[in-house]
């Protein structure tokens, strides 16, 4: 602070004195934050012009799928992969075709895009949705263990994990293991988180004739087979997001 009791002559001189010793660091400061407003603008029209240019690549890749060009949609997000990482749209196209996959009853290619989202996604409800299908391609392969993996990966406390429990009863039931498929069910019933991952009238009619048919086998009354546990496994497994 300048002394009041000087003149305004010295004053002029303090501050002249200040400037000449602080002066290049303050005008400094202000090129620096003037480049660095500029440089954010840069950057955020640079992220704008990229999302566009991933969307337009994504839409020729849809379109090539819906004419059942499947060699051009896959150099087409490979396209993605390598010039626009981090794209939401390579998610999007990597369900996609796996659809396309599922609908030629190429499993392995299908696993193959799912494990590329698991492995890469930065989105965790895709990727959470990716070890889902995933496991029910393994146990529509009737891999078993391989299904039961690919769960492993959903944490426990994702609003997933009701869907997670609902496929896990599925395989112990193609694995005889009634104990732990009426536990998965269960398990699946009682989780109250929001929103609904499971079609709960669903998981409970599987759970149900899961019990009848034990309740058969200790009393020796013999029940029709219900038909329940491999109906929605393979129409959820084509199924992905638009």
């Amino acid at each position: 602070m300048v002394d009041e009791n000087l003149t305004d002559e010295q004053q002029a001189e303090i501050i002249r004195q200040w400037l000449r010793e602080n002066g290049l660091f303050v005008f400094g400061g202000i090129g620096i934050g003037l480049a660095a407003l500029f440089g954010w603008s840069q950057w955020q029209s640079y992220e704008i012009r990229h999302a566009e240019e991933a969307s337009v690549i994504y839409e020729e890749l849809v379109g090539k799928i819906q004419t059942n060009n499947q060699d051009e949609a896959n150099s087409l997000l490979a396209e993605l992969v390598s010039d626009y990482s981090g794209s939401p749209y390579i998610d999007q196209a990597h369900f996609y075709l796996t659809k396309l996959a599922l609908d030629r009853n190429n499993f392995e290619a299908a696993a193959s895009h799912l494990e590329s989202v698991i492995a890469q996604s930065k989105n965790e409800v895709m990727m959470y949705m990716a070890h889902v299908r995933l496991a029910r391609i393994r146990l529509q392969q009737e891999q078993y263990d391989e299904a039961l993996v690919a769960l492993e990966g959903v944490n426990t406390d994702s609003a997933f994990y009701a869907q997670v429990n609902d496929v896990r009863g599925d395989i112990y039931v193609a694995m005889n293991r009634a104990d732990d498929a009426l536990a998965a069910y269960d398990a699946a019933l009682t989780d109250a988180r929001q929103p609904p991952a499971i079609d709960r009238a669903y998981v409970q009619a599987k759970r149900d004739s899961l019990n009848a048919d034990e309740s058969a086998i200790l009393t020796g009354i013999p029940v029709e087979p219900a038909g329940l546990t491999g109906g929605d496994e393979a129409d959820d497994a084509s199924a992905t997001t638009e």
